[in-house]
């Protein structure tokens, strides 16, 4: 009778649900001597099958007698069950979704952390996504930041991603001298002020600051990733494009 205890009947409904089978319309003394239960235990176990559908009684001479009901009857049970859970599946499924688009700002600091966050970033990229990025200022154009973009942005032209990179006028000179051997990258610049050293990715929008102690604030969420998104491409349609890109 595994198959009841699945259902969410416990051991003393069982016994006593087999015991009406077995029985017949009966009293509760049969019963209790039949499943060796005491007569309180059965009295209690009769209302829970009762309750479920499963039994019933008539009175006879001011005394009950407790009867099972068609073992069909737990078909219907099953069939209840999962019309009730259906009608919570909708409110479960909105819960889901919403923690999944829940908020989520994760702060790395140091080169360390900066260049495992880039090494994630190139990993979990494949073909057919974007990596578009907002440009330093001019200052940011260390040796160092160059050669870890350039390496950064070889393995994005590896993977053939979709590569674009969106600078003020005023870098243009900067951002060609640091990206002219990366021929997948796309380059764009704008007279319109635009957010400095910003990432958009799939889900995600990352601020860069780059400087002594390089530090990168990766925000998950997709609502402020599809409004980075927007901006972005409006800009984009709007810039022109770099001399060799």
């Amino acid at each position: 009778m595994e198959i009841f205890k699945e259902l969410g009947f416990t051991e003393r409904e069982i016994k006593v649900y087999v015991a009406l089978l077995e029985l017949g319309s009966t009293t509760v003394g049969p019963i209790a001597y039949k499943t060796k239960l005491q007569h309180a235990k059965v009295y209690d176990t009769l209302n829970k099958l009762i309750d479920k559908g499963l039994a019933n009684f008539i009175v006879v001479s001011k005394t009950k007698h407790f009867e099972a009901a068609d073992p069909k009857s737990i078909l219907n049970l099953i069939e209840d069950r999962k019309r009730r859970f259906k009608e919570v599946l909708e409110d479960l499924k909105m819960k889901q979704k919403y923690s999944n688009s829940k908020q989520i700002a994760i702060v790395h600091e140091g080169f360390k952390a900066f260049k495992a966050l880039f090494n994630r970033i190139a990993d979990e990229l494949s073909k057919g996504n974007s990596y578009w990025a907002f440009a330093f200022k001019e200052e940011y154009y260390t040796p160092a930041a160059a050669l870890f973009l350039q390496t950064f942005h070889k393995k994005l032209e590896d993977k053939n991603i979709d590569d674009r990179l969106l600078g003020n006028i005023v870098v243009k000179k900067k951002i060609n001298e640091t990206f002219y051997l990366n021929k997948n990258i796309k380059i764009k610049f704008t007279n319109n002020e635009t957010p400095l050293g910003v990432i958009i990715i799939k889900g995600k929008v990352i601020n860069l600051i780059w400087g002594d102690r390089p530090t990168a604030i990766e925000i998950t969420s997709d609502q402020i990733c599809e409004q980075y998104r927007k901006f972005f491409l409006e800009l984009w349609k709007k810039a022109k494009s770099s001399y060799y890109g």
